[in-house]
């Protein structure tokens, strides 16, 4: 099972390209303060006021690449875990993190100036998001992650020959029909195959 951190972490990754456009926006908007005024309270209270928000996001940016680096890491160490299956039928997911995207398109909607409304606003839908994110299927609907994983819902037979549903995220991108693979169990119905 995956744990907290590790979910914050993928989720983080999700919307990395939005702290991009967020970050972006607010540096060309405050250009004018992009100058060094010394190290004194003037200066640190000008730069956590028009900066800060930035800063936040970089450091989400950093923990979301190293927590989800080491997550994978951790899963790929459990391989022996996995259990075997044989796959009975495939639907590529990937199409379903376009979606996921539309989610970028509110902060370019915000006029030039971003105040303490718009971060307000920002930070409740984020936590909005991470616990929807955090208890559904959305943890593998992940538009970063599917540059190098995709993500299937299958039918399998385990074992027993009982047909079960489930989503997977694997690093074959060519799966199909009796293919055997190893799936090891990440939370409800979701599992990463070897």
């Amino acid at each position: 099972m995956l744990k907290r951190y590790s979910l914050f972490a993928m989720f983080c990754l999700s919307y990395f390209p939005l702290f991009i456009l967020i970050t972006i926006k607010v540096l060309t908007g405050n250009m004018d303060y992009l100058n060094y005024g010394g190290l004194n309270k003037i200066a640190i209270v000008t730069f956590l006021k028009e900066f800060g928000f930035v800063a936040v996001l970089i450091f989400l940016s950093i923990f979301a690449f190293v927590g989800t680096a080491i997550t994978f890491k951790n899963i790929k160490t459990k391989k022996n875990n996995a259990f075997p299956i044989s796959l009975k039928s495939i639907k590529l997911k990937n199409e379903e993190a376009l979606s996921y995207l539309a989610t970028y398109v509110i902060p370019l909607l915000i006029k030039e100036d971003i105040g303490i409304f718009e971060y307000a606003t920002f930070i409740i839908l984020f936590i909005i998001y991470y616990k929807l994110y955090s208890t559904s299927s959305l943890i593998l609907i992940n538009p970063i992650l599917n540059m190098k994983y995709g993500l299937y819902e299958i039918d399998y037979n385990h074992g027993n020959g009982d047909t079960k549903t489930a989503l997977i995220i694997s690093e074959h991108q060519q799966l199909e029909e009796n293919d055997k693979l190893k799936i090891l169990k990440l939370s409800h119905r979701l599992y990463f195959a070897f």
